[in-house]
């Protein structure tokens, strides 16, 4: 058996941690996607996360597209999306009842739904796992849906409607945080030190205390709360160390093996449109319309 001298041990086992610390983790940012409506709010985030030296992919408006909004979350550390939320029409009656999926993230120039625990950017489209790591933060704010409410209304069934507008995040291994509550509360508890979402979870000014089991899942959310949370307690919020620059090569090659083709596949024949902003609230009132043009022009920017 050969011996090596406790010197060049040493050295070794430096070199091989020296490769591990002063290698960067490849594709690592946070995402965050706002529109118009939420860009000041979106603005102070973004800026608060660069001051901690976090690498940040924002989009938002006219650049907020699907396929933007998709690219941007590939191998992203954390999702932050303040936009809105979109559903198929028929399946929920825009006055408090019952909500049913598919749900949707709403770019500029059209949807990105929740199939099942996929996405798709067309309901006759393909689906796909969304690429980002397993335990990551994704935090929704103000979405319609996505924490049981649509503007000031509280859906009939608030569980089910998050635990199925989570599944397209909690499917690829994410933990998923929604609400209603304006100022990105959670987003600033990481960052001045909470340890994990308990931690953030306990200094907010909403704390959720309660949970249902939901086909075997646990669905966090106070009866009549506007936030909620599906996933692991645990899950932590990623330190500025462990994110890098966007990769837009490897983004743009992923998206082409994996999305692709027609991004308004299946639309044509759907019933959606979004429209205006409740204030108070910030959330999305969704009326209906036909005309895919005509949605897709009040989708822009003014």
């Amino acid at each position: 058996m050969h011996r090596i001298s406790k010197n060049l041990l040493k050295v070794a086992v430096a070199a091989v941690i020296g490769i591990f610390v002063f290698l960067p983790a490849a594709e690592a940012h946070i995402l965050v996607v706002s529109d118009a409506n939420n860009y000041s709010e979106a603005s102070q985030i973004v800026k608060a996360l660069k001051n901690k030296g976090y690498h940040v992919l924002w989009i938002y408006g006219k650049n907020a597209t699907t396929k933007n909004i998709i690219k941007g979350m590939y191998k992203a550390d954390a999702v932050i999306y303040e936009g809105h939320g979109g559903y198929e029409s028929g399946n929920y009656d825009q006055n408090g009842g019952t909500a049913s999926p598919p749900f949707s993230l709403i770019g500029s120039d059209g949807f990105i739904w929740g199939i099942g625990s996929q996405m798709s950017t067309g309901l006759e489209q393909k689906a796909f796992k969304p690429p980002f790591k397993k335990n990551i933060p994704v935090i929704l704010l103000h979405a319609c849906f996505s924490d049981g409410w649509v503007e000031n209304k509280e859906v009939a069934n608030p569980t089910a409607t998050v635990y199925n507008f989570a599944r397209m995040f909690t499917g690829s291994g994410a933990n998923y945080y929604a609400t209603g509550w304006s100022g990105g509360e959670i987003v600033y508890d990481f960052l001045n030190g909470a340890t994990n979402f308990a931690d953030a979870n306990n200094k907010n000014f909403e704390k959720i205390t309660k949970s249902t089991n939901y086909n075997g899942t646990l669905v966090w959310r106070n009866d009549h709360g506007i936030a909620a949370f599906v996933g692991n307690w645990n899950g932590k919020f990623p330190t500025a160390a462990q994110t890098t620059p966007y990769d837009d090569t490897a983004a743009e090659k992923w998206y082409d093996s994996n999305v692709g083709g027609n991004i308004f596949g299946g639309i044509p024949t759907l019933d959606l449109i979004t429209s205006n902003v409740y204030k108070s609230w910030n959330y999305l009132r969704i009326t209906l319309k036909n005309d895919l043009k005509h949605f897709l022009n009040l989708l822009k920017v003014q």
